[in-house]
């Protein structure tokens, strides 16, 4: 059955499907006695089919097997003009491409808030749209904004990040790129250690604190999740999301049934982020990492946002992997084998304490690193100390059994920057400068002492 003459195309009002504002559900049962309910998001499939989540709305299902027509109001953000969807139920997905759409997007929120195995996806209604048009009304309307040229800034976007032949650099581009010509002016990147476990940021951009350091687990919460689906995750209303899933939340609590909820996954980045977009870098299908664009305007992540964030992604990934290879055979010259200097003079003296167990280092009983960068970072303070040299590479850094860098999934470049990232934020006197591809040098302005603990 095609949608009636006169009816309005779907794709002409294509925010309306963002979610950005809930849409009331009425359905009615075979004696006509209506149903009510709000939903957060009305999906959009094609020309004349929709797709709704079906959760808790027992009374909406039991509604439909008993008679399939319903209808659903949609909200233009921009506009706030509405318009009335008569629907005619199909079928009800449990599985397939739709189905894992729908549930991917919902289990992220639910990990986020320790409610995976409560507050999940039961299947995907399908709807066919006999009819769509305007509720009468007096709307503004705002003036058309003319097309962006983004393939214009897709264009100058692929041409700095080619250009870029060293990780740093890359992630640099990257991010200020994303926000000179798509206007993406918070976002950070986080990649993978070496048991794949857990996600840390790298690099960030246009936060007050760079959170350079701090942890995601793969698997749990909207980054999580979108590193482990490899699929993106797009919230446009991320705000509302937390909050009607907290009184989920509230209300199994006040149950007594808090042994099936975990814990809450605070969000790395803005505090009040209304809008999140997840884009896993992938490279041969292997995770490179997780790109995270961030917003305090709610519905700023259109669908074009996504596919923007997709292509760029892309290109990320490609370029941090020809980096990676090109690292990977590079043999530069012998570091050069500097006398004893600042090692062994007068003046202040701090102490770097390395902890066997988790490889953490705390500078002056602050902590600084752990794991693969706080090995590095004792092996540099110790050759430091030893013999006074303060020049290496990256490639006796790869060949030193004794820092037990993983053969497949070695990138050391992440490694150190986030290494020399942390150090420029904690320590004035201490610095990890590049001196040429494949080199470095650790600069030092007082004494140092090392010392090893289990």
């Amino acid at each position: 059955m095609a949608p009636q003459i006169g009816s309005i195309p779907l794709e002409e009002i294509g925010t309306c499907f963002e979610g950005i504002i809930p849409s009331p559900f009425c359905t009615c049962s075979a004696t006509g006695m209506p149903n009510i309910t709000y939903l957060s998001v009305v999906h959009r499939l094609d020309s004349n089919h929709v797709a709704l989540s079906f959760q808790f709305f027992n009374k909406s299902k039991k509604n439909l097997l008993e008679n399939p027509r319903a209808q659903v109001l949609v909200v233009e953000p921009a506009t706030f003009r509405q318009f009335q969807l008569d629907l005619l139920y199909e079928a009800t997905l449990t599985e397939g491409p739709i189905f894992e759409r729908l549930r991917v997007n919902l289990d992220a929120v639910a990990s986020q808030i320790g409610m995976s195995h409560i507050f999940s996806l039961q299947g995907a209604d399908i709807f066919q749209v006999l009819d769509c048009r305007a509720v009468p009304g007096n709307f503004p309307v705002e003036a058309v904004q003319p097309l962006l040229d983004h393939l214009r800034g897709l264009d100058t976007l692929t041409e700095r990040l080619t250009a870029c032949n060293n990780l740093d650099t890359l992630l640099t581009a990257s991010l200020d790129g994303l926000s000179s010509l798509f206007g993406y002016s918070h976002s950070f990147v986080l990649v993978p250690d070496e048991e794949e476990k857990h996600l840390f940021t790298i690099a960030s951009r246009g936060f007050p604190e760079s959170g350079v350091g701090s942890e995601v687990a793969v698997g749990e919460g909207i980054i999580g999740i979108a590193a482990t689906q490899r699929s993106p995750i797009r919230n446009t209303n991320l705000a509302r999301d937390m909050i009607y899933s907290r009184l989920v939340r509230t209300g199994v609590e006040k149950r007594g049934d808090q042994d099936s909820l975990s814990r809450e996954i605070p969000l790395p980045g803005l505090a009040n982020a209304c809008s999140q977009l997840a884009v896993p870098l992938l490279a041969h299908n292997h995770l490179l990492g997780v790109l995270c664009l961030q917003s305090e305007e709610a519905g700023r992540f259109a669908a074009i946002d996504e596919r923007l964030a997709l292509v760029a992604g892309r290109q990320i990934a490609a370029t941090m992997e020809m980096i990676r290879l090109k690292a990977a055979v590079d043999t530069p010259d012998e570091p050069r084998r500097d006398p004893p200097g600042i090692a062994n003079q007068a003046g202040p003296c701090s102490l770097i304490k390395h902890y066997g167990s988790d490889d953490s280092v705390f500078v002056d009983d602050a902590y600084l690193v752990k794991g693969v960068p706080g090995r590095i970072l004792r092996k540099i303070v110790y050759t430091y100390l030893s013999n006074g040299r303060s020049e290496f590479t990256n490639k006796e850094i790869r060949l030193d059994s004794s820092l037990q860098l993983p053969d497949f999934k070695d990138n050391l470049e992440t490694r150190l920057i986030l290494l020399r990232r942390r150090i420029e934020e904690r320590c004035d006197f201490l610095q990890i400068v590049s001196t040429g591809r494949g080199r470095f040098r650790f600069d030092v302005k007082r004494r140092l002492k090392l010392e090893s603990l289990p």
